[in-house]
């Protein structure tokens, strides 16, 4: 391995004290650009889940927009989400050996803590070849090796946390990370505040694109109901949501449903449709939620964060059912703090009421007023900036970081 090590310890300290002191604002994107020199390369890291990638594909949309001499790469697993939707776009996916700790047996966990090390070492070779300016994380496994490797480099690192409750991996990374960018409010005090700045979560293009289209209650039509239990899928939406839609059928509603049920419940979903004599489009996996969100008059959605910032954007009213099975009920928190700036609905697994629900979605599709008011709460929760304010802060930072050490050099 080759013998690069860099003491980044008093240097932290400097830059860190540096960057308490500059206000976001005052370095406004259209400057910063001024002071980059050459080009740009940046390693954004995900994995697992479409949640922690969709983020870092819109940073990646974001940060090519604003900075014309850039590359990007992508390091993650070679069997989660990455690995299916980031070559797509046209970005080279880098894989690090890396296994969950989260949900594994007490043998299992002692195996992918053994192995840290060896995807350390190997995460640090692809980083000495790549040479970023920049390295970001968005949570997951294959996160805590890179960044591990990068600060053992002295490389510029930063996290983006999307959840209100932290992740194990971005808890760990946040020690020592230079920034932390976070998607709620209400995570602020889990991280050294020195370091932290709230974006919001970023939206990919394609879905930001549509908020400036004007949503009109459903009058006179089928009403259109998406039900999503994420990229994987909610078993409990699975089961009670099509006893609900067909409840609300029988009382004379016309009703298009379009369910993502994830790959284990498809055809189970499909079945309890038809039997309740409602026609319903099932699909493992929606591969263009722009044009699902597009369609969608109301959705009854799990409490992803990439989700509520998605439907936020479009000001589409929701029924949220947070996942009980998240890691560390992250979810209800999400719900949570979504609900307390919306007004909206949540119900959760444990207190699941279809009568109240029944009532509940039922005025909001026959009563055109209540519907304009939930659109307009759930519009409340959107961060439209919320990638360009990260790209901004990344530059500033960087090209502050670089001032700092060549002072130090001299």
């Amino acid at each position: 391995m080759p013998s690069i090590e860099v003491d980044t310890d008093s240097r932290s300290q400097d830059f860190i004290n540096w960057r308490q002191q500059q206000p976001f604002a005052v370095r406004p994107l259209s400057n910063v650009l001024r002071y980059i020199h050459g080009a740009r390369r940046v390693v954004l890291v995900c994995g697992g889940t479409a949640g922690h990638v969709y983020p870092a594909l819109a940073i990646a949309e974001a940060y090519r927009k604003e900075v014309p001499s850039l590359e990007v790469l992508f390091f993650g697993t070679g069997d989660g989400f990455e690995a299916k939707l980031v070559p797509p776009h046209g970005y080279p996916l880098s894989v690090v050996r890396s296994t969950p700790i989260v949900g594994q047996s007490l043998l299992g966990k002692l195996r992918t803590v053994g192995g840290l090390g060896s995807a350390v070492i190997c995460a640090r070779h692809m980083l000495i070849k790549a040479k970023p300016d920049l390295i970001i994380g968005f949570g997951g496994y294959a996160s805590v090796p890179t960044m591990m490797a990068a600060r053992s480099l002295g490389m510029f690192t930063a996290i983006h946390e999307s959840n209100a409750v932290a992740g194990l991996a971005n808890k760990l990374l946040g020690w020592f990370v230079d920034r932390v960018y976070l998607g709620f409010e209400t995570a602020t005090g889990q991280f050294d505040a020195g370091r932290t700045l709230v974006t919001g979560n970023p939206v990919r293009p394609d879905v930001r694109m549509l908020a400036t289209q004007q949503r009109h209650p459903p009058e006179g039509q089928p009403f259109r109901i998406l039900v999503t239990g994420g990229s994987q899928g909610s078993s409990f939406l699975n089961r009670q949501v099509p006893s609900l839609l067909n409840r609300l059928a029988i009382l004379g509603l016309k009703l298009n449903v379009l369910h993502q049920s994830g790959l284990k419940d498809c055809e189970n979903v499909r079945h309890d449709y038809l039997r309740g004599g409602l026609q319903a489009s099932i699909v493992p996996f929606i591969d263009d939620m722009a044009e699902a969100y597009q369609w969608a008059d109301i959705a009854i959605s799990c409490a992803g964060a990439a989700t509520l910032a998605e439907l936020a954007i479009l000001g589409i009213p929701v029924l949220l059912v947070p996942l009980s099975k998240a890691a560390k009920n992250h979810q209800f928190s999400n719900a949570a703090a979504f609900v307390q700036v919306t007004g909206g609905c949540c119900q959760s697994e444990d207190r699941w009421s279809p009568d109240d629900l029944l009532e509940t979605l039922a005025r909001l599709l026959r009563d055109p007023a209540a519907w304009r008011e939930a659109s307009e709460g759930v519009r409340r929760f959107a961060k439209p900036d919320a990638s360009g304010r990260l790209v901004a802060d990344c530059e500033v930072t960087i090209q502050a970081r670089k001032a700092l050490m060549e002072r130090q050099s001299i």
